[in-house]
């Protein structure tokens, strides 16, 4: 392992160097920061005395050298800071390690432990203190100190200290921060965040005379924060919560700190104020969400009356050359039977009426056109009076009827010749069109001249001697299922969606078809058909079309929407409507919980948190809440009572949802407790698993971060990780943006991946 290499070398070559490096790995850790007062006058010890804060990684190192300290008077150290004149210090120092406080030349210094804290505000005994003879350190240089980003829910939790030396700043300046969220794949600008503005004595007396002392003038005053900028030392402690539309995108925030006086710009330069490696243990949370289904009796579909087109063709077999049946072909009586019951059924029918019939006679295309023309309109006209003659004369009144006659183009033999695999053939007739376009009778001429004509061709043309016709019902009741069933299997215009379903129909198929891919179809189908009939559309077909995206992956907010009212705290509400007789049922709870399941979808977690307060506290919606809640960050903390037990609540159930949430949920605590209850909750996890050896070097560098002398944490965390590279390289990506991984072990365990070596 070359972390260890490196260590063991350093450690016989040079143990100074290896401190050094050591601590440096560190700095990684908290930033703690307070104020220090007098306790006799509880005030600052102003700039005539220097107050030192010595840095310790371990309580037992501060507890060793608290005497010296102590008795000496002075201690000799590197690592240490100093209070500004107002009393204000930051130190980056392990968060269980320990600072040491004391007041130059005073003779009590204060020990304090971190425990985790990150304000600590001390009270040193004064006593007879001398003016300092010894001169700290200058700050030259604006350097702002970081702290790792947090992630809960949709908020980014960003802070930093800029310390801003000495003589940066003055009483007729401003100093502006203005913080950009930056995207962490592209570099990209997302947004402006709220600006940070500061503002000298004599800066702010004059800025608002020149504004008139109209505010409103100064576009930057609604963000001046309530301190001034001095000419002395100061600490910007700047911190912002930022919502994230996607939380599971990388982010970083830059910012630009420019100082200004009423004339020029005299200082400007940009900063990382917080970077792209963020603390976020939830995003290996299991869970899954499963799509809920109204019940469909619920929401049953009125019949409606409805006009339905009904299209037929029939071939009738004529004399040649007369428009008279054949009475030689016994088809043609079965065919004139079947149309007249099919248009008597509709007469007499209690809930049909016939109101359009349009009939085409079509002959075949021997012989001129003109003749032929002449003969399919005769041969029609003895069809439909056929036809007619069975309906009443009242009806016949009433009926929108047409005609017309057509001559079937010599295209039409070469195409029935070409389905009969007579290739050559169909290609001489089709070259013959080709060479007369617009002579109909010349291309007869041709055609009727070929040698195969009578052998072949002739047997052809009583096909093409045909009656074609079509009829508008209006049916006033409703269809069958079996009807709606055949109609959407058998007509063309309706399976294909030219023709719309009544949601009645849409309703009995959504019964009885049981293709997933059709049904989704008819899911989207009947929900976009359904909004010209309601305004929001019909619930029944926009929540099995959200179930079937759930179930598909597919994430879309809009669907269920109109259908939710976050006014209404309750779901399954019925509310009346003004007319006092008809009503509707407001948030459906299969609908609430699948538009909760959409928005975890979409990562919005905060405002699936909404949905989670809609539903009822019953068993079957204990997990998806619980889940909820917690990927929102309502997992710990809370302003009330109530507020933290609902709180402790969603913990515990996630908690003991599965193994590794276990470990994920008590990682998320983010303490020394919570990390040694991982740990031990490690054991239940498969532990040849990519997640679990990545899980190991949190554990694992959480331990170093802590205590950055344990270097078998160092070499264990760096072998875990490399595990998890080698068993799933999708972690390489995890663990580049992830704080919970120190930089260090991150690019050792990079390095030995790309050799392809485990050590």
């Amino acid at each position: 392992m070359r972390i260890l290499r490196h260590i063991i070398k350093t450690v016989f070559a040079a143990a100074g160097l290896l401190l050094s490096i050591v601590w440096a790995s560190g700095q990684e850790m908290k930033v703690v920061s307070g104020r220090i007062v007098n306790k006799t006058t509880n005030m600052p010890f102003g700039n005539e005395v220097a107050v030192f804060i010595y840095k310790f990684n371990t309580v037992a190192e501060a507890r060793d050298a608290y005497p010296q300290i102590k008795d000496g008077g002075t201690f000799f150290a590197s690592d240490y800071e100093t209070a500004d004149n107002n009393g204000y210090y930051q130190v980056r120092v392990p968060e269980t390690g320990a600072l040491i406080f004391r007041a130059e030349m005073a003779d009590e210094p204060v020990l304090e432990e971190v425990n985790f804290r990150m304000e600590i505000n001390v009270a040193l005994v004064g006593g007879n203190i001398l003016k300092s003879a010894v001169k700290s350190a200058e700050l030259t240089t604006i350097a702002p100190i970081p702290e790792n980003p947090e992630i809960e829910g949709n908020n980014l939790r960003v802070k930093a200290i800029i310390p801003v030396p000495k003589n940066n700043g003055k009483a007729n300046a401003r100093l502006i921060l203005q913080p950009f969220l930056m995207d962490g794949e592209t570099n990209d600008t997302i947004k402006c965040l709220r600006p940070y503005v500061v503002d000298g004595k004599e800066y702010a007396v004059t800025q608002d005379r020149r504004m008139g002392f109209d505010a409103g003038s100064d576009p930057l005053k609604p963000y001046v924060k309530d301190i001034e900028l001095t000419a002395d030392r100061m600490n910007i402690q700047w911190a912002d919560t930022i919502e994230l539309k996607d939380p599971q995108k990388s982010y970083f925030v830059r910012g630009v700190v420019r100082f200004e006086d009423y004339h020029r710009i005299y200082f400007e330069k940009d900063y990382e104020l917080a970077s792209a490696r963020v603390r976020r243990p939830l995003k290996f949370l299991e869970y899954s969400v499963g799509n809920r289904d109204l019940d469909p009796n619920d929401y049953v579909e009125r019949a409606q009356k409805e006009r339905r087109n009904t299209s037929d063709r029939i071939s009738l077999t004529f004399k040649i050359g007369k428009a008279e049946l054949d009475e030689a072909d016994s088809m043609n009586n079965i065919y004139l039977d079947r149309l007249k019951t099919d248009l008597l059924n509709i007469v007499h029918g209690e809930d049909t009426q016939l109101k359009e019939f349009h009939i085409i006679g079509v002959s075949s295309p021997d012989g001129t056109y003109a003749k032929n023309l002449s003969l399919a309109k005769e041969r029609m006209k003895f069809a439909l009076n056929q036809i007619a003659s069975v309906l009443p004369r009242r009806v016949r009144e009433r009926v929108y009827m047409t005609t017309k006659a057509e001559v079937a183009p010599w295209s039409d033999v070469a195409d029935l010749m070409m389905q009969d695999s007579l290739v050559t053939e169909a290609e001489i007739i089709y070259g013959i069109i080709d060479k007369y376009p617009d002579d109909h009778d010349r291309q007869s001429r041709q055609i009727r001249s070929l040698k195969f004509y009578r052998p072949t061709v002739v047997d052809y043309l009583p096909k093409l001697r045909s009656i074609q016709y079509s009829y508008v019902q209006e049916i006033n009741r409703e269809l069958t299922p079996a009807e709606i069933l055949d109609r959407y299997e058998h007509d063309y215009d309706y399976r294909s969606g030219k023709k719309a379903f009544a949601l009645y129909e849409y309703w009995h198929l959504f019964q009885m078809v049981k293709d997933s891919d059709e049904l989704f179809e008819l899911y989207k189908r009947a929900f976009e058909d359904s909004k010209k009939v309601y305004p929001k559309g019909w619930v029944l077909a926009a929540n099995n079309l959200a179930s079937e995206y759930i179930i598909r992956g597919i994430t879309d907010t809009t669907v269920l929407a109109p259908f939710i009212d976050t006014r209404v705290h309750a779901v399954n509400k019925k509310i009346m409507h003004m007319n006092g007789v008809t009503s509707e049922i407001v948030n459906p709870e299969a609908v609430v919980a699948n538009q909760l399941c959409m928005f975890l979808k979409d990562n919005n977690f905060k405002r699936a948190s909404v949905m989670a307060q809609l539903l009822p506290d019953t068993d079957r919606n204990r997990e998806l809440k619980a889940f909820t809640m917690c990927l929102g960050g309502y997992y710990k903390g809370g302003r009330t009572q109530e507020e933290r037990e609902a709180a402790k609540r969603t913990f515990d159930i996630v908690k003991e949802s599965t193994p590794v949430n276990k470990v994920v949920m008590y990682l998320a605590m983010n303490s020394a407790g919570g990390n040694a209850l991982a740990e031990r909750a490690m054991a239940d996890l498969p532990q040849d698993d990519a997640l679990t050896y990545y899980l190991w070097a949190v554990i694992y560098s959480r331990k170093f971060e802590a205590d950055p002398n344990d270097i078998m944490s160092l070499m264990t965390a760096g072998d875990n990780l490399t595990q998890a590279f080698f068993k799933d390289m999708k972690y390489i990506g995890i663990a580049a943006g992830d704080a919970d991984i120190n930089k260090d072990i991150y690019k050792d365990a990079e390095s030995r991946y790309k050799s392809g070596s485990l050590y």
